[in-house]
């Protein structure tokens, strides 16, 4: 075909719209070097996030899913090996946290949803606590979960049951409840977190425990909410009070036990409130913490009880144990004058430990709703205080009081 042929054809096919274009040639299916640096790449990340995951941690525990580390298994030809293995390496290997940071803050900033399953993101930095079991909130303060008259009958009776073996010893008894946040904070909930019955389960057992004229009972939650008027008393991102929310409960159940040992004086120890640096005292709660991303979380922590703590020489009360009995605290106080005491204890009684050890001669701390009639004569107390925390009223029930020789 002639050069003059081959142009025609040519513009021929140019000018033809309906013309296919001409089909590109075959591309390459091998990459010698893309594939060698992909696998090097490859082999390497895997390496170093499986060397890492042996590599020594400082940190044995995980704030942000509030737990410790899985340790590493004992080596076993058994599946139980393997699991554990599984468990211990997963928690490990090289980059997570790094990931699992990346990963909550964009659930917290972008979406505004926790990581944490039993931590609720309210409104205003507010951060609510769902409960361990994360259906708290809903039982107790939206009241969407049934708590049956019965169970909350069972509640005094057991209480009731403490009480008479108590007073049979000469000794004053008296029980409190401490409020939820949400139960005196609910403004800054989410909209849809209302609730859903007029009562909640401690609205009925208050109620309850009034209509039994033998038990001396602390209601926390009209002081609480007067004393919010004029200052913070719960944290917001913690699922406890501050110390000036303490401070609060701490006057009115001692007033309580001033009436319940009269004729006895009992005189109720002023409380020292520690200074507030503004910019300097910030707090980041334990709900801070269990989101992972505890950086967007600070507050100004108005009454720091690390200040109060730190300073034990200006109080007369002296931790006597040590700390060698895991659940127990010992306090001794050498006025002359005061009565023994015995508390029993949860989590929101801690900022009270410093205030009302100061009343008391000898007063021990137990972490535990089990009230033990051994260990009562053992301690010879004036006056048994029992706190406990609103979603956690089911305890005396859980674990009723041990039966005493006297009792059988």
């Amino acid at each position: 075909m002639s050069a003059a042929t081959r142009a025609s054809g040519s513009d021929t096919r140019a000018a033809d719209p309906l013309a296919l274009p001409r089909v590109p040639p075959r591309a390459p299916t091998r990459h010698r070097r893309r594939d060698i640096v992909a696998c090097a790449l490859f082999v390497v990340a895997t390496a170093a996030i499986g060397i890492a995951a042996f590599w020594p941690h400082p940190q044995q525990a995980l704030d942000a899913e509030n737990r410790t580390l899985a340790p590493w298994p004992v080596p076993a030809a058994s599946r139980a090996f393997v699991s554990g293995f599984e468990r211990a390496f997963a928690d490990r290997f090289g980059g997570r946290n790094a990931l699992l940071r990346l990963h909550n803050r964009m659930l917290v900033r972008v979406f505004g949803v926790s990581p944490a399953p039993n931590v609720l993101i309210g409104r205003d930095g507010w951060l609510y606590f769902k409960g361990e079991d994360g259906r708290s909130f809903d039982r107790y303060y939206r009241a969407a979960l049934p708590v049956h008259d019965a169970e909350l009958r069972r509640i005094v009776d057991e209480l009731r049951r403490r009480q008479r073996f108590l007073a049979a010893l000469g000794i004053a008894y008296v029980v409190t409840i401490a409020p939820d946040k949400a139960t005196i904070y609910p403004e800054h909930l989410p909209p849809w977190a209302t609730r859903t019955q007029d009562r909640s389960p401690l609205d009925r057992l208050t109620q309850m425990i009034r209509g039994s004229a033998t038990l001396r009972y602390v209601d926390l939650r009209m002081p609480l909410a007067a004393a919010k008027a004029h200052s913070r008393v719960y944290y917001q991102t913690d699922s406890h009070w501050n110390y000036l929310g303490a401070a609060v409960a701490y006057g009115a159940i001692m007033r309580t036990v001033r009436d319940a040992l009269a004729p006895r004086p009992v005189s109720i120890a002023p409380v020292a409130l520690p200074p507030y640096v503004p910019g300097t005292d910030v707090y980041h709660g334990d709900l801070a913490r269990m989101t992972g991303d505890i950086d967007h979380f600070p507050e100004p922590d108005y009454a720091p009880l690390g200040k109060i703590l730190a300073t034990p020489e200006s109080r007369c009360s002296k931790r006597t144990d040590a700390g060698n009995d895991l659940g127990f605290e010992w306090y001794a106080c050498d006025r002359p004058g005061l009565l023994r005491a015995v508390v029993y204890r949860d989590s929101m009684a801690i900022p009270l430990i410093p205030m009302l050890s100061e009343n008391f001669s000898h007063v021990a701390y137990v972490s535990s709703h089990r009230l033990d009639p051994a260990f009562i004569a053992r301690e010879k107390p004036d006056v048994v205080i029992e706190e406990m925390v609103e979603r956690a009223m089911l305890a005396p029930v859980a674990t009723p009081m041990r039966v005493s020789d006297r009792e059988r």
